[in-house]
């Protein structure tokens, strides 16, 4: 627990009163690879933070699944549809691994924002960070090569190719798994 407390105090530094009150407000629940916390679809109604594991989003388009994010320690799982307006999702949300989350309801979450100065600012800073990570990935779709791509995938997550299938890194890469397997192929 104590890594997690430090990686959401990286977003925004929290006191002590105030991680125990996020805290208090979720209860730990721990799932196993390959579980869909959120369908397409569907109005999720809550919200999960990662102490350990890895997990990923996703939607379908054409018979074939579309990876477009990966999150890990210290993250948060939600549906940004379900979060903000109670509507239905676009994206699915996979646990590439098992993994120990907190669970708390989107309805609380929001109340402790509206309640608590501290945790709206860090709600705004991790929002912040997921708005700044969805820039980056779309620069780098445009202006970097796809071996680029990947070197800096690996560089960013080096677990990442212990942890994820190679199908979903491709997709998350937007190239096949033949140019994935080229690509890998150059650098071993």
């Amino acid at each position: 627990m104590e890594v997690f407390i430090k990686k959401i105090r990286e977003a925004y530094p929290l006191s002590d009163e105030t991680v125990r009150l996020l805290l208090g407000h979720t209860e730990r629940v721990v799932l196993p690879k390959g579980e869909l916390l959120m369908r397409e679809g569907t109005v999720a109604k809550y919200t999960y933070f990662i102490i350990k594991g890895f997990a990923r989003g996703f939607f379908h388009k054409e018979d074939r699944d579309i990876t477009i994010w990966f999150a890990s320690e210290g993250m948060s799982l939600l549906s940004m549809n379900g979060y903000m307006f109670s509507t239905a999702g676009y994206e699915n949300v996979e646990l590439l691994e098992e993994c120990d989350l907190l669970k708390i309801s989107n309805e609380t979450l929001n109340c402790l924002f509206d309640s608590n100065i501290e945790l709206a600012n860090w709600g705004r800073r991790m929002s912040d960070g997921i708005i700044l990570k969805f820039e980056k990935l779309f620069m780098e779709r445009y202006f970097m090569s796809a071996s680029e791509r990947y070197h800096l995938l690996v560089e960013r997550e080096p677990e990442i190719l212990k942890k994820v299938p190679l199908r979903h890194i491709a997709s998350f890469l937007g190239i096949s798994q033949v140019s994935l397997s080229r690509i890998r192929a150059g650098i071993q």
